[in-house]
């Protein structure tokens, strides 16, 4: 009898024990499940709903995804709207405008909003923020995820590693010219060796004697806290003289640093916080909650901490699948009356796994969830989720997928100073009665830049089509050495005027007038 009565108290007892790391039981019921491809972007949506250990709420459920790593011209990029040297919050819709804006081989096809931000109205990141190599801001802290996005498809995710402030000097071909280390920010060399940069919050008194190298800030961030800084800009001058610290601009003080000119007139320079280790040839990168949605495949049943992590809420998250395949879902919620319950983290991570996540990550979430994808039809961005403020709330920035290839990367310079032989310009210029640019071939070229009207236009070969409207336009072109030479200087601008069409037809009639009466 005492035997009976001791089990009974076991199992009375073990009813009361919370195993927090046992699997819990998931179940996703689809009612209805639509699926389109909107250039090799898929998108899903689902309404239904899940039964988390038994509790059952109603949901819908957007999904966006595509692999990288098979097709070179879909990418995924990180963007904001910063501009004037400050962190800005838009709308997801803004944002892609300044996509369009900053990138010409870019079209955005779908996206969703990216990291939390700092909500006291400066817009900043809280976590890393990696735009086209730039280390725009490297986040509070040293504890929060980020996902960073290798132009090869490669996809890298966990807690950053940093490997100190560095300076790189590029050409105006974006060629990196040098790499040095910067060993202060704000503070005066310790010797003649070092090398410190002096942003404009500076309260220390630049040092005498040494070379005072001032950039005119191109961009500029510094984060609220001071924990990061970011500098890209162009020269001012160079001098020993007392300077003082003009808005946005940085001055870079060493010893002799520039008396070889490596910052020239043409030239700009990125003071940046330097990535390490996996994350060195990270193109774009976004922050994201402390810890990871799934891990290994398997929701992270002992997540305990992000953002309202046990309320139900709207949410937004990334994942990566073990093929390469990178997504991103957005559940919406707190709209009960239209079967929009909202998820707590662990079932938005059995979401992921069950979408097929190795990996996953939550982003910012509650009114700031938005999912865009682009309407071939109308040109318009869709939103595909309803937001919870019932309508579009700004937010720090973006996750994209892009159509388009990524631009080349330039070869750095192979050492500085630079002994390579300069390339020859090309010569006779002409454009023909078909509106093709003819030039002469340049030995030692890898390609040509052709400029018009200040646009750029890279060619492999000698000619260029030009389709150009009616007017005067002004051409110059360079040839480009790459890493063997010297790209040469651009060519003297030459004019080219289009004329309309009835003009064209009565200058081929006065040139047909005058062939038809030269003298014998």
């Amino acid at each position: 009898m005492k035997k009976i009565i001791a089990l009974f108290l076991l199992l009375f007892t073990l009813s009361f024990v919370s195993f927090q790391d046992v699997n819990a039981a998931f179940r996703l019921y689809e009612t209805t499940k639509e699926t389109s491809f909107v250039e090799g972007i898929r998108h899903t949506k689902i309404v239904g709903s899940i039964d988390m250990d038994g509790l059952v709420t109603n949901q819908v459920i957007n999904y966006i995804g595509a692999n990288p790593t098979l097709y070179s011209d879909i990418n995924v990029i990180v963007s904001d709207n910063f501009y004037d040297h400050e962190f800005r919050m838009s709308g997801l819709p803004t944002i892609i405008d300044r996509v369009h804006e900053r990138y010409d081989n870019f079209r955005v096809i779908a996206g969703v909003n990216g990291d939390f931000y700092d909500i006291n109205d400066t817009g900043q990141p809280l976590s890393l923020h990696v735009r086209d190599f730039e280390v725009i801001q490297r986040g509070y802290g040293g504890n929060r995820n980020a996902v960073g996005f290798k132009d090869n498809g490669e996809v890298v995710h966990g807690i950053p590693t940093f490997d100190g402030y560095e300076l790189l000097v590029y050409n105006d071909e974006g060629q990196l010219k040098k790499r040095i280390p910067v060993d202060k920010i704000n503070q005066v060399p310790a010797n003649e060796n070092e090398i410190a940069v002096f942003f404009d919050n500076s309260l220390v008194e630049l040092p005498t004697l040494y070379n005072k190298v001032v950039m005119d800030g191109i961009e500029t961030k510094i984060n609220k806290n001071l924990s990061g800084y970011f500098g890209k800009g162009t020269l001012v001058e160079t001098t020993t003289d007392a300077v003082d610290i003009a808005d946005n601009q940085f001055v870079i003080v060493g010893n002799q640093f520039n008396s070889d000119d490596l910052i020239a007139e043409n030239d700009y320079a990125v003071v940046q916080l330097g990535l390490g280790g996996n994350w060195d040839d990270v193109r774009f990168a976004v922050g994201s909650d402390a810890q990871p949605l799934v891990i290994d495949g398997a929701a992270n049943l002992s997540l305990n901490a992000g953002a309202s992590w046990d309320f139900p809420a709207p949410r937004t998250a990334i994942g990566i699948k073990s093929d390469g395949t990178v997504f991103f879902v957005v559940v919406d919620g707190r709209n009960k009356p239209d079967g929009m319950d909202g998820v707590k983290l662990r079932e938005l991570g059995e979401i992921m796994a069950h979408f097929g996540a190795e990996r996953a990550y939550n982003l910012d979430g509650g009114g700031s969830s938005t999912m865009a994808l682009k309407d071939l039809e109308s040109g318009e961005y869709v939103i595909l989720n309803t937001p919870s403020d019932l309508r579009i709330r700004s937010v720090a920035n973006g996750v994209f997928f892009v159509k388009g290839e990524q631009k080349e990367i330039p070869a750095p310079i192979p050492a500085w100073p630079d002994t390579r032989d300069q390339l020859a310009m090309p010569s006779n210029a002409f454009v023909d009665s078909m509106g093709v640019l003819h030039f002469g071939a340049v030995e030692g070229s890898i390609s040509y830049s052709v400029v018009v009207d200040g646009k750029e236009t890279i060619v492999s070969e000698n000619h260029l089509a030009l389709a150009l409207p009616v007017g005067s336009h002004e051409i110059s072109i360079r040839a480009k050495g790459g890493a063997l030479y010297k790209s040469s200087d651009y060519t003297t601008e030459i004019v080219y005027n289009v004329y309309p069409q009835d003009i064209n037809k009565f200058l081929d009639l006065l040139r047909g007038f005058a062939s038809n009466n030269v003298n014998p």
